[in-house]
């Protein structure tokens, strides 16, 4: 059974050379026999001249022949023909070694051929000893059919892994790597002897043990884990993998993790010059729909400005008057909604009737819309207030409107509908972000011409339009849906091609009546400077020049500065005299930030005004934190500027 083809390897003693009169006297005969026919492994022994004088049982099982039938035959009867000289000459020479070097045996793997004819490994233990002066060759063997196929696979499936192209590895429980495949050494640059037992997490990440635990944790809770890893080289180079992980179990016990690693580098750089050319297509077409907005906005000033200089100024000069501060609130709305869309404007929220605001939207599209659209309002009697902005909501329902308008260039109806809904248990949710209780629910809808679904499928993402070019921002429904999720609401969208569009709305309703316009109501405080004199500091002329007429239209004196140095040497000569400082907060050299930080310097309780074109939450903030009393958003009208005013001045005169 002997073939001199494997690996050989020393047995351990297991007692040597047991003479059977001295086995006879340790172990009686029917115990030998029992153990023979008992035992799960195979038992063979060949005298010297390799004839088999012992098959036990087990034997039987593996070669397929009975022990009546192989008794004194040849081993040859077990061996494969390419291997019987082989073996002969083997057996021979093994027995002189084991005999000098006085070795018990060894083990090997050989192959063995089965009564059918076919071969199959085994794996034998080889020993020798001398039984009545003559020797005697026993082999405990076993099948290991099984074995060597499951190695096999793994030989062959780690032959595959080689040739992957992506990263793969295992790491163990304890992070240390147990196999890593030349994919992993062709992206991370360590062959697998270095890889090899190494710490994952210390290996790829310079600090990533919070990550590691991380990333332990989901995977051990799912199975399974997926992401966008930055990984380290051996060169110290980052490189972006798509990461996915995978529990490996043996039985119900956790052996380690399957790791692979996609390189994404290249893709994700090819993103980024991909979202930069989308962001400057867009820059593009927001700048052609903001030109497009502002012109119509400047149009009307312009010219109405133009007439009423003139001799030619109409009999209604109010009315030409509201038609220009009417245009210059639309401007001032639509920079608004720009800075809304970048998520810096939040309004104070407070409970609203929505149905005041219904009627005030319909007043204002009876003057804007053609006569071939008909306006139908629907407000059931218990509407519940919302808590919101009424400047946010209102805004939602124009720019509702002017879509609906656009998706009727032939005329149509257009619907505003308002009403109670109340979402439970007991009936399915029509959204994510729908919960259990009472909602206000506001529906827009027209007769016009409907979306398709590919368009129903962008109408929110930001600058997405169906106008043509320069005819929109592609921001009003991007902005709707901002100001509705900020009011922890959600829309739902209905459309045909043809069959007109409605967008339903959703809005929590506010736990508070508000208070009716009659009982808040009140007579206007008188807002005059009674001599008081303000600082003025604008690098705008013509901010200058009006907001120097308004303030002494009411009563105040006023010292103007137009940039941050004269600003600070003009109040130095008198602080006392000075009561509040309008400072601008964005001017060329030294701004507004650094002209505050002078003047508290002179004087720590100067009261000052910041006044922004910018006025997101963020540079509000950081105004009152650099020591202004109150932040004032650009353009304002002069009634928002007196009533800042005023407020500063009882700030002064409240007892302490």
């Amino acid at each position: 059974m002997v073939q001199p083809d494997r690996n050989p390897a020393t047995q351990p003693d297991r007692g040597s050379r047991v003479h059977p009169t001295e086995s006879s006297k340790s172990l009686p005969a029917v115990h030998v026999r029992m153990i023979l026919e008992s035992a799960m492994d195979g038992i063979i022994s060949v005298n010297a001249r390799q004839e088999i004088i012992l098959f036990n049982p087990a034997a039987e099982a593996i070669f397929g022949w009975s022990s009546d039938e192989v008794l004194g035959r040849p081993i040859d009867l077990l061996i494969p023909l390419r291997y019987q000289t082989k073996h002969r000459s083997y057996v021979e020479q093994f027995g002189k070694d084991l005999i000098q070097s006085r070795r018990m045996g060894v083990q090997r793997t050989v192959m063995a051929l089965h009564r059918s004819g076919v071969e199959f490994p085994i794996e034998a233990s080889i020993s020798h000893t001398i039984l009545d002066d003559e020797q005697v060759y026993t082999v405990i063997l076993r099948d290991v059919t099984d074995a060597v196929r499951r190695r096999q696979q793994i030989e062959q499936q780690s032959q595959m892994l080689d040739q992957v192209s992506d990263a793969v590895n295992v790491v163990d429980t304890s992070g240390k790597i147990t196999y890593w495949n030349h994919g992993a050494t062709n992206l991370f640059g360590w062959s697998a002897q270095e890889a090899i037992g190494q710490n994952a997490s210390e290996l790829f990440f310079r600090d990533g043990s919070e990550l590691w635990q991380t990333i332990l944790r989901e995977t051990n809770k799912r199975g399974s884990w997926s992401g966008e890893l930055t990984k380290m080289t051996r060169t110290g180079k980052s490189v972006i993998v798509d990461h996915r992980r995978t529990i490996l179990k043996e039985g119900n016990e956790l052996k380690g993790y399957l790791c692979i690693d996609i390189d994404i580098t290249d893709r994700k750089k090819h993103e980024r010059i991909s979202l930069r050319s989308q962001r400057l297509e867009s820059i593009g077409t927001l700048a052609g729909g903001i030109a497009h907005d502002l012109n119509n906005v400047l149009t009307p000033i312009l010219m109405g400005a133009k007439l009423l200089s003139s001799d030619r100024a109409p009999a209604n000069r109010q009315g030409l008057l509201d038609t220009m501060v009417a245009s210059a609130r639309r401007g001032a709305a639509l920079i608004q909604q720009l800075l809304a869309f970048a998520g810096g404007i939040q309004g104070e929220r407070q409970p609203i009737h929505i149905g005041q605001l219904i009627d005030e939207t319909r007043g204002l599209l009876e003057h804007t819309l053609p006569k071939s659209i008909q306006i139908i309002t629907k407000i059931a009697s218990n509407v519940p207030p919302v808590m919101g902005d009424a400047t946010e909501l209102s805004q939602i329902l124009m720019n509702l409107c002017i879509n609906a308008r656009d998706a009727m260039p032939q005329g149509g109806e257009l619907t505003i509908e308002a009403e109670p809904i109340h979402f439970s248990r007991i009936t399915p949710l029509p959204h994510p972000d729908a919960h259990e209780g009472t909602y206000l629910h506001l529906k827009v809808a027209d007769t016009g011409c409907g979306m398709t679904s590919e368009v129903l499928d962008r109408i929110f993402d930001p600058f997405f339009t169906t106008k043509d070019l320069g005819k929109g921002t592609g921001l009003g429904l991007a902005t709707v849906q901002g100001i509705v999720k900020s009011h922890g609401g959600f829309i739902l969208v209905y459309s045909e091609p043809g069959d007109g569009s409605s967008f339903s709305i959703y809005l929590p309703t506010a736990t508070t009546l508000p208070t009716s316009t009659s009982e808040t109501s009140s007579k206007e405080p008188i807002r005059t400077g009674d001599g008081r004199w303000i600082l003025l500091v604008d690098d705008e002329a013509m901010i200058l020049q009006m907001t120097e007429a308004v303030l002494e239209a009411n009563g105040y004196h006023v010292i103007t500065a137009s940039d941050g140095p004269s600003a600070v040497q003009k109040f130095s000569e008198d602080p006392g005299k000075i009561s509040a400082v309008l400072l601008d907060m964005m001017m060329p050299g030294m701004d507004g930030f650094q002209t505050l930080e002078k003047l508290l310097q002179i004087d720590p309780n100067v009261k000052v005004i910041a006044c922004s074109g910018l006025g997101t939450a963020q540079r509000e903030r950081k105004a009152v934190a650099a020591g202004a009393k109150i932040f004032l958003s650009k353009p304002h009208s002069d009634d928002q500027l007196l009533d800042v005013l005023l407020r500063l001045s009882q700030a002064d005169s409240a007892p302490s």
